[in-house]
């Protein structure tokens, strides 16, 4: 009863974490509690039960602003636990697990309901899997636990049923909450939209819309979160990363940031989990000196993610 009670309670936490992060994405309301009949039983059964149906804790259909004419729809899982496993083959068995679970259920998805719902505008379609494994024990920093070099090597059943699969743990999850939490209390949330690359894939669209207040599917994986900010009427070029601060990587987001703006951010906000003013003088000097647009480089100014009373106040 006691073990039942927790688990209960664990997956009520997940959801509820979930679905303040899904918000945030402006991924306005998926549908939750998915129930898929599973039409390959015997595939997905054993030997001595069928299965009946498949289980998906979220559902996002949305129209992509990175693939021109392609609806995604992005399958995702919650899973939240009490501790990571603590052993790499333990990582790697639980999420082989979790694997399992979301690429059965979607090569059932086909049969559903919701995979025949229409989005004008669209073509094609990807697939796309979200695991959300989150670790609830509030104790040793457990916000910042990454799993990715834990799962370095895995090899899981190759499957066409997902475009691709994303797995978002606790330190994944902490930067997309601080970077878009930055954005929005440092502008307020009305002001800030999520700003959209070119890809390749998206410029044949009459309709293209280069900002917007959905998060792009790709970005959840990404180390850099693009904004675009309306600051008293002036665009401003935003870019959040999780990568600590470094000279040559200052530069690259430089020469991102210009490719990204094309002249229309009156400013470009550069933002480091460890920027330091006093420390990384020097070194921002030096970027800034090998680019020959001086104009441009005016533009440009460093903050720190989240930071404490002592930064800020070096010139």
């Amino acid at each position: 009863m006691a073990g039942g009670e927790a688990a209960k309670n664990s997956g009520e936490l997940g959801e509820k974490v979930v679905a303040r992060l899904l918000e945030m994405f402006g991924w306005v309301m998926p549908d939750s509690g998915v129930s898929i009949r599973c039409v390959l039983n015997k595939k997905h059964g054993s030997e001595s039960k069928s299965k009946l149906k498949h289980g998906i804790d979220n559902v996002y259909q949305y129209k992509s602003n990175l693939i021109d004419n392609t609806r995604q729809d992005v399958l995702i899982s919650v899973k939240c636990r009490d501790k990571y496993p603590a052993t790499e083959s333990g990582v790697k068995s639980k999420f082989k697990e979790f694997y399992e679970d979301l690429s059965t259920a979607a090569e059932c998805y086909p049969s559903s309901e919701l995979f025949k719902r229409k989005i004008n505008g669209t073509k094609a379609r990807k697939k796309d899997g979200v695991i959300f494994w989150i670790d609830r024990n509030e104790s040793n920093d457990s916000e910042h636990l990454s799993l990715l070099d834990k799962l370095d090597n895995i090899r899981v059943e190759e499957t066409s049923a997902l475009d691709s699969l994303t797995l978002v743990d606790n330190k994944r999850a902490q930067f997309l909450f601080e970077a878009i939490s930055f954005a929005h209390q440092e502008y307020g949330e009305q002001n800030v939209e999520y700003f959209y690359i070119d890809t390749g894939l998206n410029n044949s669209s009459i309709e293209k819309l280069y900002t917007g207040k959905q998060l792009p599917m790709e970005y959840i994986s990404s180390s850099i979160i693009p904004f675009s900010v309306n600051v008293n009427g002036n665009k401003t070029l935003l870019m959040v990363t999780e990568e600590l601060f470094d000279e040559n990587y200052l530069k690259r987001l430089i020469s991102l940031a210009q490719s990204f703006t094309k002249d229309w951010s009156s400013e470009v906000i550069l933002v480091f989990p460890d920027y330091h003013d006093m420390h990384h003088k020097d070194a921002v000097r030096n970027a800034f000196s090998s680019f020959s647009s001086d104009e441009f480089i005016k533009k440009i100014k460093l903050k720190k993610l989240n930071p404490d009373f002592r930064d800020g106040v070096f010139e």
